[in-house]
């Protein structure tokens, strides 16, 4: 919720100026702004309101990941997402941040069980606090162009990709402790005892494609689609996007698209043994939205 009302009180304010100072208001853009050194540039700010469902292992204790987009805005402490590109003919640069911090969380995770190298129970999971960062980086290229409808240019274009995606999360599940708690590698603090993974990362390579279609002037439709990690960082992940941008306007030379999308990612990372044991196997699915400003 936070991050759709930033980004609505964004549009809404560049709406506002834009008007103000005298905002192009075109049927159809201008053509893409092209720099000297012929590079094109867009920068999204955008939000992603996310469901997760998965599993989690923090020091050897088993948490199930069950939330909703209410339930993390209503313990979002900060976050910040944004995608970047840069373009010059056929080749495609790129780079996607995502930060959040998410604090005393009663519904992010709920106690499970505990590995079968760790003795003892698990008591009821409190509350939850999760910072994480997951940043993508890298490159693409257009391999097929062509017209599906009467048009005088390509409206269709595909471009395979391939890059890196760094993550690192600290996850901390504070946990009553029950009669037969075996608090090796926890950290008691009262009657409770927290499990903390401290910081976690890893790298994963991916490779994927991305169609981009456009059915009417202004308008644009992209999916992108991509599979990484091969055991290099985590054993596997994926990630499907879909959205679609339509022109808005122009500002000070300034194009500015909508953005409205839907977006995946699942990641299934591991690491350590017993008491130090770390796995996090996560869907996260839900809709973006955003603007996007290209000069």
């Amino acid at each position: 919720m936070r991050a759709v009302i930033g980004a609505a009180c964004a549009a809404a304010a560049f709406a506002t100026l834009a008007h103000a100072d005298g905002m192009d208001e075109m049927a159809a853009p201008p053509a893409p702004v092209e720099t000297s050194s012929g590079w094109e540039y867009q920068f999204t700010p955008y939000g992603w309101l996310p469901w997760l469902s998965g599993n989690a292992t923090i020091r050897g204790r088993h948490f199930k990941v069950a939330s909703n987009p209410v339930q993390i805005l209503e313990h979002l402490d900060f976050a910040w997402m944004s995608y970047m590109q840069a373009k010059k003919g056929p080749v495609t640069v790129f780079a996607d941040v995502i930060y959040g911090d998410v604090s005393n969380s009663r519904s992010l995770v709920a106690s499970d069980r505990v590995s079968a190298d760790v003795s003892g129970t698990i008591g009821a999971a409190l509350s939850a606090d999760y910072q994480f960062w997951t940043i993508e980086a890298g490159g693409m290229y257009e391999i097929l162009k062509w017209r599906s409808r009467a048009s005088a240019d390509p409206d269709t274009v595909l471009e395979m990709l391939a890059g890196g995606r760094y993550w690192h999360q600290q996850l901390r599940v504070k946990v009553a402790l029950a009669g037969t708690t075996n608090i090796d590698g926890l950290i008691v603090s009262g009657s409770d005892a927290i499990a903390d993974s401290g910081g976690v990362d890893w790298i994963d390579p991916f490779i994927g494609a991305r169609l981009r279609y456009k059915p009417a002037t202004g308008e644009e439709m992209i999916l992108r689609g991509d599979v990484g990690g091969f055991g290099a960082g985590s054993q596997f992940t994926w990630q499907v996007k879909a959205t679609y941008n339509w022109y808005l306007g122009t500002y000070r030379d300034i194009i500015f698209d909508g953005y409205l999308g839907y977006r995946a990612l699942s990641v299934d990372y591991e690491s350590g043994s017993g008491n130090r044991r770390y796995v996090y196997d996560v869907l996260e699915q839900g809709p973006v939205v955003g603007f996007t400003g290209k000069f």
